[in-house]
């Protein structure tokens, strides 16, 4: 997948485009940037209703280029880089969503996997752990 970026692009729209790829992980947006293998301050979560000039000076359109076999924290440093966008990618947890904070070494497409595998029971009503 290809996101375009562009100062005018929805924070909204960027987090569409990711989680149609990957329907397991979702991306949000904060105002404070994290290292590698850190969570975010769920307190700095920024609105996915403003755009990209809203909250960086982004100068001219930029395309980040993401692949089922990048791992996690090198596409949140990708949209750190690229755009000046600070991202941390969760992932399902049944009825959940969990930061990817200390699995940043895993690839989305293990991290959607491992999304969808905890998730099957929620999503279909199910619940194998009872009949082991």
């Amino acid at each position: 997948m290809i996101i375009e970026i562009n100062k005018k692009t929805k924070l909204s729209q960027l987090a569409e485009t990711f989680n149609k790829y990957y329907p397991f992980l979702k991306i949000e947006f904060f105002s404070d940037t994290h290292q590698r293998q850190e969570a975010s301050d769920t307190n700095n979560v920024i609105f996915k209703y403003l755009t990209v000039e809203d909250i960086t000076p982004l100068q001219h359109n930029v395309f980040i280029e993401i692949h089922f076999w990048n791992k996690t924290g090198t596409v949140e440093l990708a949209f750190k880089q690229k755009a000046g966008l600070n991202v941390q990618v969760y992932r399902r947890n049944g009825d959940k969503w969990i930061q990817t904070s200390g699995t940043d070494e895993l690839t989305l497409e293990e991290q959607n996997s491992i999304g969808k595998m905890y998730s099957e029971d929620i999503l279909h009503g199910t619940n194998r752990t009872n009949k082991l």
